[in-house]
């Protein structure tokens, strides 16, 4: 079972220790978690910013930086990753299913806004698979941002 819970003492080391491809590293697909960790701490006294570890039963798989624009009523998936020795396994289609069912619970959140790399084939086919729409470029990151708008369950 996948589960998503913020990162504390006893995940904080696993969650490091999570790599990603070369490949993937070199085609500057995702940051690496020390920058995501990072930029969870920079921005903790907004109290917007929540980073993530990616369960399967008890076993970190992945990691998940979320932001949630009470403003904007939506989540901002930042970052999501998952191990290299964890790939190919539906933890990731498992982590976002898993979000969008807490986004569709939460009466503050009315969308899902994630973006990928261009190149980033994997992630661009996932969004894609879960229904979010692309809804434009970001030219400073080379990145393409989605949208998910989210049915709300009564």
């Amino acid at each position: 079972m996948i589960e998503i819970k913020l990162v504390d003492e006893s995940s904080f080391q696993a969650v490091l220790d999570l790599k990603i491809s070369e490949a993937d590293e070199r085609a500057r697909f995702v940051s690496p978690n020390v920058r995501s960790l990072a930029d969870a701490w920079l921005y903790r006294e907004n109290g917007d910013v929540f980073p993530m570890a990616i369960y399967w039963n008890e076993l970190v798989v992945g990691f998940l930086l979320l932001e949630i624009d009470k403003d904007e009523a939506e989540y901002f998936i930042w970052r999501i990753m998952i191990g290299q020795q964890y790939q190919g396994r539906g933890y990731g289609r498992k982590a976002l299913e898993v979000l969008i069912k807490k986004a569709q619970m939460d009466i503050a959140c009315n969308h899902i806004i994630a973006d990928y790399v261009v190149g980033n084939e994997k992630m661009k086919h996932l969004l894609t698979s879960l229904g979010f729409q692309e809804t434009g470029f970001i030219e400073g990151n080379n990145e393409v941002a989605m949208r998910l708008d989210l049915k709300k369950e009564e």
